[in-house]
């Protein structure tokens, strides 16, 4: 079932938040986690309905009536909320590039007092991955010591992005990628798509419905070709001509990010026509005939690209060089591609940081 964002619901978080609230067991904070676009916010708006439900279902209709039926949906607690107007379902959104020592005070502030007309106070901090040191330490101390009737949703793409002090005094829910035929259905009818590029779409976007969006209304399809056409003339050029053009690439991109999307992007896709053609058999029709050498590669080593690619992305994010950043992304695709194609790493990212894994 959508949700009014029209994203799709967490059938598993769901149920186990549901089954928390019928025993009992509710913790006074939750981490959600996931990719962005999936409905964590969704997800935690439909936790705090069901936490001030008028009407409260039973343990027995929770169970059995599917993953929409976390709340009635229809009493006054349930329509405020919708609506944005409930006085005690608090959304804590970054006040420009970060959430802010301030908004944590504010917060601690109105914990103070109790509810003013519903169960439990609920505070939603959205992209809890951008607190600042200052506002990590204030929520940490107000999480070591929680106020009686508040229940704290904190939503983040990863659990590695917050202080594990944070994350250790959090009942952590991973959300899943929703289901490519849902966010399909929400690009035809939002975006109104046809239904090959909207299925495209879906199917390589990690299921998030957020980048399906982004893609979609930014036209980065026809972005991924001239993106996949330059880094394969890269590749096949000499180690002298390999460092001007990466020079080259590097001064003229305006959003490198957005590049080493568009090529995770393709990479996704070969891969997927690469499990496909494998499943079907020997004859069937794999990756665009001018994605040559990358549709002959093994399946661990797209994986292996993909890993590369994420590594390079969290680089970036923290401000590495863009030159040198592309430079050690390229030697290492063309590793994969003409060389040993191993994990060793040879051609180091700038900066020592951890590799996670994708």
């Amino acid at each position: 079932m959508f949700s009014p964002e029209g994203l799709t619901a967490q059938p598993q978080a769901q149920r186990m938040l549901l089954r928390m609230m019928h025993e009992g067991r509710l913790p006074h904070a939750v981490l959600l986690t996931g990719i962005p676009g999936i409905g964590k916010k969704a997800l935690a708006l439909e936790c705090a309905k069901a936490v001030n439900c008028l009407s409260p279902r039973t343990k027995e209709s929770v169970m059995h009536g599917g993953a929409s039926a976390m709340a009635c949906g229809q009493c006054l607690s349930c329509t405020k909320i919708a609506r944005g107007v409930h006085p005690d379902v608090l959304l804590i959104a970054k006040d420009g590039a970060s959430i802010k020592l301030g908004q944590i005070r504010d917060l601690k502030e109105r914990c103070r007092v109790h509810p003013y007309e519903g169960k439990r106070r609920v505070m939603i901090l959205e992209d809890c991955q951008d607190l600042t040191e200052e506002a990590s330490n204030a929520l940490l101390k107000i999480l070591e010591e929680p106020p009686a009737s508040n229940l704290f949703l904190l939503l983040a793409p990863e659990p590695y992005s917050l202080m594990p002090t944070i994350v250790s005094r959090c009942c952590h829910l991973r959300c899943r990628p929703l289901d490519p035929q849902n966010v399909a259905a929400v690009l035809q009818n939002q975006l109104s798509l046809n239904p090959q590029a909207a299925a495209r779409l879906a199917q390589l976007s990690f299921g998030s419905l957020d980048r399906a969006r982004t893609w979609a209304q930014e036209h980065l399809l026809e972005r991924m070709e001239t993106v996949m056409d330059r880094l394969d003339k890269l590749l096949r050029c000499s180690m002298i001509e390999f460092f001007q053009e990466v020079a080259q690439w590097a001064k003229e991109t305006e959003n490198l990010e957005q590049d080493l999307e568009c090529i995770k992007f393709a990479v996704r896709e070969i891969l997927w026509n690469t499990v496909a053609s494998s499943a079907k058999g020997p004859g069937a029709a794999g990756a665009p005939k001018h994605r040559t050498p990358w549709n002959q590669l093994p399946v661990a080593n797209l994986l292996h690209v993909l890993e590369v690619l994420e590594t390079a992305a969290q680089h970036l994010r923290a401000h590495a060089a863009k030159q040198l950043l592309l430079e050690a992304v390229c030697l290492k695709i063309k590793d994969v591609i003409y060389g040993q194609g191993g994990k060793g790493y040879r051609y180091p990212f700038p900066r020592g940081r951890k590799n996670l894994l994708f």
